[in-house]
C-alpha cells in the first residue's frame, strides 16, 4: 500500500472524548482514518488494484484502541474485504491486537512497539476459523 495520508477523526462534541488515554498514548498515532491504494496478488488469480481505509479510534476511559479496515475494488467500488478488532499496548512495549475478518475468521496477534520510532511489530499467535469450530451441547 501506497504510504497512507491520515485523516484527523471528526470532531467531538465533549473535550473529554478527544483525550488520550495515558495507555495507548505510545501509539496514540495511529488514531485517525488512513487511505491509500494498493496491489494485491495470489498464485491462483489475477492481480488486482484496491483502495484501503483504515479507522482507529478509542474513548479517553478505555486504554485500548478499537480498528476497523475496509477494502474496495479501486475502479468499480465494489466491496472486498473487511476486518474489525482491538490494539491493547502494554506498558512494557508489548502489544496485543484482536481482529475479527467478515469472512469468519479471528486471529490473535502479538508483539512489540517502539514509541520513538512510531514502529510497531506483530506475529500472528493464533488464526480461528468459524466454519470449522466445533460445538458441543453445554
Amino acid at each position: 500500500m501506497e504510504s497512507p495520508t491520515p485523516t484527523p477523526p471528526p470532531p467531538s462534541s465533549s473535550s473529554s472524548a478527544s483525550a488520550v488515554h495515558p495507555g495507548i498514548a505510545p501509539i496514540s498515532y495511529l488514531l485517525g482514518t488512513w487511505r491509500g491504494q494498493g496491489e494485491g496478488g495470489f498464485p491462483t488469480i489475477n492481480s488486482f488494484s484496491y483502495i484501503e481505509e483504515l479507522h482507529f479510534s478509542h474513548h479517553s476511559s478505555k486504554p485500548v484502541i478499537a480498528y476497523s479496515q475496509k477494502t474496495w475494488k479501486l475502479h468499480s467500488g465494489e466491496p472486498m474485504h473487511s476486518e474489525s478488532g482491538y490494539w491493547r499496548p502494554r506498558p512494557d512495549g508489548t502489544i496485543e491486537v484482536v481482529i475479527a475478518q467478515s469472512t469468519g475468521l479471528v486471529e490473535v496477534l502479538k508483539g512489540n512497539y517502539d514509541a520513538e520510532e512510531k514502529v510497531i511489530r506483530l506475529q500472528s499467535e493464533l488464526v480461528g476459523n468459524a466454519s470449522e469450530v466445533i460445538y458441543t451441547d453445554f
